[in-house]
């Protein structure tokens, strides 16, 4: 149920031991980001699917749940839970559906759960999930994450800071060390979107590759799964036969926003097209490909010609799950 503002300030005085999972965790993120500044907290922010997801109940279950954490929790962070539910009850229940969805956009939220650990203007500096261990267990894994995500953050802020203040040659050796460093995180990074804005620049200074720096930029974008439009056109324009993989870096991000039947269609055609260009240079990006082209012609799509070849083909790579294995030669023999 949605706290009313002088609701949220009577509860947050209450002791924790007094407040359980639903009251402890706002629902409102632009309300709990207001309330992070006023104490000087940072947010963290879980989104969840509460009636469907496996993993979000279980994570609710075995930490969400508990005065552990939510005691401990609560000294550093306002903590929001945005739910994604699928049934009737569970969707009357959420006050703000639509902010959700912008904020699953904002954040590029692919999965559930996903919580993200981010200062009350909105700036995420870590992410993390279900982890094993219970609440005590969690706690630790949050302090260490805020620890070294926050300075991390604020090194990154202060090299976009430094790029946005200079100008020619200086300028261009900023955008040096923030593409570089774009290029050494982990996929996924929680920092690496904050260096989005600097790297994508290259696509204007230098919109014929003269220089090499669009391609390197492109290349990183899609690397760290930071592509938009421009990038995943200018991708295409660069590397229209795949000769430097570029195409599906193209096709993967694509398939990793898939959403809707139409989605799935668009990337099972988009498969079918890099397929025939020839060899996937990436194979365990092939595998992928290959895999959920079988699974989605034959459980969405009904193509049980294209299910079948997809299938032959991702067997053909391998793998080492057994239930994968059946699922194809389910789809074979079918």
């Amino acid at each position: 149920m949605r706290l009313l503002q002088t609701l949220t300030v009577a509860c947050f005085a209450l002791a924790p031991s007094a407040l359980g999972r639903s009251e402890a965790f706002l629902n409102d993120f632009d309300e709990a980001a207001a309330l992070a500044r006023e104490e000087n907290k940072d947010l963290f922010v879980d989104f969840t699917g509460s009636d469907w997801c496996g993993w979000c109940i279980k994570l609710d279950e075995e930490v969400f749940s508990h005065e552990a954490f939510l005691v401990e929790a609560r000294k550093d962070f306002v903590l929001v839970a945005l739910d994604f539910p699928r049934g009737d009850e569970a969707k009357a229940a959420v006050p703000n559906p639509e902010r959700n969805d912008e904020l699953r956009e904002k954040y590029g939220i692919r999965g559930y759960p996903s919580c993200l650990l981010m200062t009350a203007d909105g700036d995420v500096y870590a992410q993390t999930g279900y982890q094993k261990g219970g609440p005590e267990k969690y706690i630790e894994h949050l302090r260490e994450l805020r620890k070294t995500g926050r300075k991390a953050l604020e090194d990154v802020l202060a090299l976009v800071k430094r790029f946005e203040a200079t100008e020619g040659d200086a300028r261009l050796a900023v955008w040096e060390e923030i593409i570089t460093l774009l290029e050494s995180l982990d996929a996924g990074s929680a920092i690496a979107r904050r260096l989005a804005g600097p790297v994508k620049t290259a696509l204007e200074q230098d919109p014929d590759n003269a220089a090499g720096r669009k391609l390197r930029a492109i290349k990183a974008l899609l690397a760290a799964g930071l592509a938009d439009d421009a990038v995943l056109a200018g991708a295409r324009e660069l590397d229209p036969k795949n000769e430097a993989g570029l195409l599906e870096l193209v096709v993967a991000a694509q398939m990793e926003a898939v959403d809707s039947e139409e989605a799935v269609r668009a990337v099972c055609v988009a498969i079918a097209e890099l397929d025939a260009l020839g060899p996937i240079q990436d194979q365990e990006l092939a595998f992928r490909f290959y895999l959920n082209a079988a699974a989605w012609n034959d459980r969405f799509l009904e193509d049980s010609e294209a299910a079948k070849k997809f299938a032959a083909k991702a067997k053909a790579i391998g793998t080492e799950n057994e239930r994968i294995l059946e699922m194809l030669d389910g789809i074979l023999d079918s």
